[in-house]
């Protein structure tokens, strides 16, 4: 039976062998090479990345005609339709050309970290196709959480937050299907909420960037892009594929569709259903309550055309979250139950999001461009504890939320002018039982204008913005009187508001070397106004140990940032070095007061103090080889945090990291593809407020991915190991730090994809 699987395998390879068809070609802009430009090839669904020359190469094609299309972040794509009955070797030269419709700040980015091209500040793009990491249980934070600079500080599987440069919560802002998130940010132990379903990349600007995204972007901005794969075929597109990991005994299953007519009109639907029992730990011990699930389905439709492009968008998404105990590292107290107990129980989270999205763009002429956003975000919040017929914690949250732009250009110029506003109403359920937050509505509008100047080496970018926030708190319903809810420093109506105004600005500069060598600087200033718990929380929180205390007096933070950086590639190697240096006034942080209520719970206290943020982070790759068969990569950064008066340590700042990759295609032609990656945390041995210090940890993954082509279909294979040292480790920034609750210990994660 081997023998005659061997020799079916060697025929068909054979086969393949005798197809002489052959793609070459150089991707270039500005008379430069692109390396990492996407090159897809209609047969078969085959896609390449051009290498440190800007080359690319298929081969074995046995079609007669073939479109190829090449694309790169801030760049206009490319696309041709080859007929090989006139040429069986075509070489094509392709020079790109900008994308004048993206938004300034993704202009020339690349895949590795933080290379941009004239962009005086730093922003990293991570390409989440990689079917190796599709299903991890802790969503796209799972993914990018390894990016120099960025963090993730976990309550268990499936509840994540994104810490950028040491900030977190309310001061990192997530954009997703063009929605500015407000759902998760007043809390720890809630999440992003988001998985990778129909997302194609992820953009992270680090630092202030409140001129275009509004204010709390002080810590930086996290955009996720759809996947549109279906606007660059004349056919329909899709993947159906499962993932399974290990440590959970997770399942997912998902599945994508899209088709785009010869009108323009195109249809999309996504869809994924993934459930995960509670995860073992490195001394095989279950961690009760980890489980989780959720639901996540999405449509999109719309036209686009040479000048016009509009989307409408619809995604439900549904989880049940486990909330893990205080107690669970006390036998008598854990919650586990028995491996592969998929079934919630008390505590949990239900939480379920309906997210509405119209998104237009509309090029007037070759100098005047419009977009604008319109969308509408649902958030049920529910936390039982005791019973499945009661509800301890119930929020809803209804967001409103719309952005317009002008961008003019002209042949060294680029304004941009525009509006954007939000409007937020969350109210507590009137079956609640604890009232932690009173019901409140939330009023942010905002203008800005940005500039951008550049000839062939150099570029100068600023920009400034006003934004008005207005926030009252009404804590008059029925059902919070009942619960004895009371404001902070209530004046006995039970309403109070704050307003909020301030004025954030950015100025730019970067210089471009004639060897490739590119130098960077910038200087912003953002602020946040504070969150409706860090003002109105006076109360229990629900699966913690914890009465939680607001404070109405609170003033804006507002902080100032320098940044710089150095970059320089070559054919073979490319490194860039990052630091920067973070004031923030007025830096709220939540700490225990040591006091306790009268049924014992501790309370914790916001607080006010002025921050400083300082550190940096490197990244270098090496590829020896053509055609990108070898890469070597070291990444890795340094963070400090201290509370400016008494040079105090700030808390939830992650320790010192560096990491280590490597990938390798054993043969450039054949669709094998191998990596590992070490990485090394450090001691974190400067705890801030009620901290205690964390020791290091060494983390190791490798895996394999393998693709199967069958005429216009992919089959893609991927096995990736997790801490396959089994190290045992609690990350200094995890919400369960306090408790001692370890991360998962060892995860095989299998990926099986079908694209067509």
């Amino acid at each position: 039976m081997i023998g005659k699987i061997v020799l079916l395998t060697f025929l068909f390879c054979s086969f393949l062998v005798l197809s002489q068809n052959t793609v070459t070609g150089v991707v270039s802009a500005d008379d430069r090479p692109l390396h990492g430009a996407i090159v897809n090839l209609s047969v078969g669904s085959s896609s390449k990345k051009t290498d440190n020359t800007g080359s690319f190469k298929f081969m074995n094609i046995k079609e007669e005609t073939c479109q190829i299309t090449v694309s790169y972040p801030g760049m206009l794509d490319f696309s041709v339709l080859l007929d090989f009955s006139k040429n069986s070797n075509p070489h094509l030269t392709i020079q790109l050309q900008l994308d004048p419709q993206l938004f300034e700040e993704v202009v020339i980015s690349s895949n590795s970290f933080g290379l941009t091209d004239k962009t005086p500040f730093t922003i990293s793009t991570l390409e989440l196709k990689n079917v190796s990491y599709k299903g991890s249980p802790s969503g796209v934070m799972g993914i990018i959480q390894n990016e120099p600079g960025v963090n993730a500080a976990e309550m268990g599987h499936g509840i994540s937050k994104p810490f950028i440069r040491g900030l977190g919560f309310s001061r990192v802002v997530t954009l997703y299907q063009g929605n500015k998130l407000e759902n998760h940010q007043w809390g720890a132990d809630h999440g992003l909420g988001l998985n990778d379903l129909g997302i194609s990349s992820v953009e992270i600007v680090k630092g202030p960037a409140s001129i275009l995204y509004g204010s709390g972007a002080i810590g930086g901005v996290i955009l996720l892009n759809d996947d549109e794969t279906y606007l660059d075929s004349a056919r329909m597109t899709g993947n159906v594929g499962t993932s399974l990991n290990s440590v959970s005994g997770g399942v997912r299953f998902y599945g994508s569709l899209g088709k785009k007519f010869k009108n323009g009109f195109f249809v999309a639907a996504d869809a994924a259903t993934e459930r995960h029992a509670d995860y073992y730990d490195a001394n095989k011990r279950l961690i009760g309550n980890s489980r989780f699930n959720n639901q996540t389905i999405r449509f999109h439709t719309g036209v686009k055309k040479e000048r016009f492009h509009n989307k409408l968008s619809y995604t439900y998404n549904n989880q049940y979250l486990g909330i893990i105990d205080d107690n669970e590292l006390v036998d008598s107290l854990s919650l586990a139950t028995f491996r592969n107990d998929r079934v919630m129980q008390l505590p949990f989270q239900q939480v379920t999001d309906h997210l509405v999205t119209y998104r237009q763009k509309i090029k007037h002429n070759d100098r005047l461009i419009s977009e604008a956003t319109v969308s509408y975000h649902y958030n049920d919040r529910s936390e039982i504890e005791e019973n499945t017929d009661e509800i301890d914690l119930g929020l809803t949250q209804s967001h409103t939320f719309y952005t317009g732009k002008l961008t003019y250009i002209n042949d060294k110029w680029r304004h941009t002018t525009g509006l954007q506003g939000s409007f937020v109403n969350m109210k507590n359920k009137r079956n609640a039982k604890e009232i932690l937050i009173p019901n409140a509505l939330s009023y942010e509008n905002g203008v800005y204008y940005l500039g951008t100047w550049r000839n062939k080496h150099h570029t100068f970018q600023g920009g400034i913005r006003y934004d008005v926030r207005f926030t009252e708190a009404n804590a008059n319903q029925a059902n919070i009187v009942q619960q004895g809810y009371v404001l902070p420093q209530d004046d006995g109506s039970g309403k109070l508001g704050r307003l909020f105004t301030g004025f954030t600005g950015s100025f730019g500069y970067s210089f471009q070397f004639k060897e490739g060598a590119i130098l960077k600087s910038n200087f912003s200033s953002g602020y946040r106004a504070p969150d409706i718990a860090e003002l109105f929380a006076n109360g229990n929180h629900p699966g913690t140990n914890r009465f939680e205390v607001g404070n109405i007096e609170f003033n804006r933070e507002q902080n100032v940032q320098l940044d710089a950086s150095f970059a320089k590639k070559n054919k073979v190697f490319e490194y860039e070095i990052s630091i920067f240096g973070n004031l923030v006034k007025n830096y709220i942080f939540f700490s225990d007061s040591g006091d306790t209520t009268s049924n014992g719970l501790n309370i914790w206290s916001f607080n006010q103090t002025d921050a400083l943020l300082y550190g940096g982070e490197f990244f270098a790759e090496y590829t020896p080889l053509e055609r990108d068969q070898l890469g070597i990569s070291l990444s890795g950064n340094l963070i400090r945090g201290i509370e400016t008066a008494q040079r105090k340590n700030l808390t939830f700042i992650p320790a010192d990291r560096i990491v280590l990759q490597l990938n390798y295609k054993p043969i450039s032609q054949q669709p094998l593809f191998l990596f590992s990656t070490l990485q090394q945390v450090f001691r974190q041995q400067r705890p801030g407020f009620n901290e205690t210090s964390t020791p290091g940890y060494q983390l190791w993954s490798a895996g394999a991915k393998y693709e199967l082509q069958i005429q216009r279909q992919t089959l893609t294979f991927a096995i990736t190991g997790f801490n396959l040292l089994n190290a045992l480790y609690v990350d200094h920034i995890s919400i369960l730090r306090a408790f001692s609750i370890p991360s998962p210990g060892r995860n095989l994660m299998l990926n099986l994809q079908w694209r067509f």
